[in-house]
């Protein structure tokens, strides 16, 4: 399986606020108001969600960005 890798700007608190995700495991990008903040939920197959700060603009370009690079297998 091909695997390409992105980097994901956390909402939530973590050591770095960065998650490194295979982006053919995103199943759903989507645009919501969450606490009256607007951010992007990014669902991963298996049920995973991460709350990211870029837009899913931003984010179909880091994929098509990483898609158009050799794979890591």
């Amino acid at each position: 399986m091909k695997a390409y890798f992105i980097k994901l700007n956390l909402v939530e608190e973590t050591e770095d606020n960065v998650v490194t995700v295979n982006a053919v495991n995103i199943s759903t990008i989507r645009r919501m108001n969450y606490n009256d903040v607007v951010q992007t939920m990014v669902m991963m197959i298996g049920g995973e969600r991460f709350g990211v700060t870029d837009t899913p603009e931003e984010l179909m370009e880091q994929i098509e960005r990483e898609m158009s690079k050799e794979p890591a297998y």
